[in-house]
């Protein structure tokens, strides 16, 4: 299916009119004649097209919208797309920002999977979170009731596709959201690669600003800190290490912690997208910016197969920012300098994770990327 885009993208959906039966058959028939995912008008940030966007008779009966499905039949593997805090499923379809130096890309991580070869009915994305939660991306934490969302939407995409294995594709609170659905789950058999992109795996040091327990700024919070005030539920306030105030496994190095998932769960492949300093979720901060270049990083092991820093311009830590102020659309970082930030680390990627999708990539997962489209360092 040829897809028009322009920036702001926009998508055209192919909707064939009917002259008689068998030509809407055959229209239906035809590879890659389904509805195609639509970003519609942006802020540079996130899409604005229409929340659901599903077809070929995909209804996931759960979340807040998505898209995926099509009258096609899947031979690949399955990616599921979750994205970050305050956004949509369908900013995967987010188009490319510009970087000095560097080419554009030329399409989103959805379009750049449809130009190598991916159907409708091997794409999904879900949005887990309500409009009103995406309004208020400071008081949004990891939770059960979330994870229930998540693991429904990939037995859906399963049972849908005829597949017995998903590849996630994950955005900064998508990534810990979906990696703590696995463990309270214990659904890592349905997971074949998993693609982190600037995901808070070791807490977001700018959370240190807000502090452990604060009611204006939640997804900062550490373990047990939010309603219901049990181990699986937990924000992004990078552990101290003790048991006591600020204490968060989540995020802290011990064996059961985010970093450390490939060393327990060996039979996923690993992978990782980070800004590094550039990112301005993890690094806009002067007063605690020591690891927050490291922040989206797994531990190294067998099955962590590459991680990756595409982060370019300014680096990010110029300010302390407090959460409670606001959500993680502050300037700062290789977003606003036309370079790469915490958010162009997802939309200008498409390269990379089809890359790691689709090869055993380890020190060259950025293969057509590095140098052409931005900077590529390995991690």
């Amino acid at each position: 299916m040829s897809i028009t885009r322009s920036l702001p993208v926009i998508a055209s959906w192919l909707l064939g009119t009917v002259a008689a039966p068998l030509t809407l058959a055959a229209a239906l028939l035809a590879p890659g004649n389904a509805s195609a995912l639509d970003c519609g008008s942006n802020n540079g940030y996130t899409c604005a097209g229409t929340a659901n966007q599903y077809a070929g008779g995909f209804n996931p009966g759960v979340g807040q919208g998505g898209f995926g499905g099509g009258s096609c039949i899947a031979t690949k593997t399955p990616v599921v797309f979750i994205p970050g805090n305050g956004d949509s499923a369908i900013s995967f379809d987010m188009p490319a920002g510009a970087v000095s130096g560097y080419t554009t890309p030329p399409r989103s991580i959805y379009a750049e999977l449809k130009a190598a070869g991916y159907n409708d009915c091997e794409l999904f994305g879900i949005t887990y979170l309500s409009a009103s939660e995406r309004a208020a991306p400071q008081y949004n934490y990891h939770s059960p009731s979330r994870y229930q969302v998540l693991k429904t939407f990939i037995d859906k995409v399963k049972a849908y596709t005829g597949k017995s294995q998903v590849d996630l594709v994950t955005h900064s609170l998508g990534s810990t959201m979906a990696l703590a659905m696995i463990k309270y789950h214990g659904n890592q058999s349905s997971v074949r690669r998993f693609v982190n992109i600037a995901g808070g795996l070791r807490g977001l040091q700018t959370c240190r600003s807000t502090g452990y327990q604060s009611t204006l700024a939640t997804t900062c919070n550490a373990e047990a800190y939010v309603f219901p005030y049990d181990y699986y539920t937990f924000g992004l306030y990078p552990s101290t290490g003790v048991a006591y105030y600020g204490y968060n496994r989540w995020t802290g190095s011990g064996s059961g912690s985010l970093r450390s998932f490939p060393a327990t769960y060996t039979g996923i492949r690993f992978y990782t997208i980070t800004a590094g300093l550039r990112d301005q979720v993890h690094c806009f901060t002067t007063s605690y910016s020591s690891g927050c270049s490291d922040g989206a990083l797994f531990n190294s092991a067998a099955n962590v197969y590459a991680q990756v820093d595409v982060g370019a311009g300014s680096s990010a830590y110029s300010f302390d920012w407090d959460w409670s102020d606001g959500g993680p659309y502050n300037f700062g970082g290789g977003d606003t300098s036309n370079g790469v930030g915490h958010f162009r680390s997802k939309n200008n990627a498409g390269v990379i994770v089809r890359n790691m999708l689709n090869s055993d990539c380890t020190s060259n997962c950025g293969a057509g990327y590095s140098g052409v489209y931005g900077p590529v360092v390995n991690r």
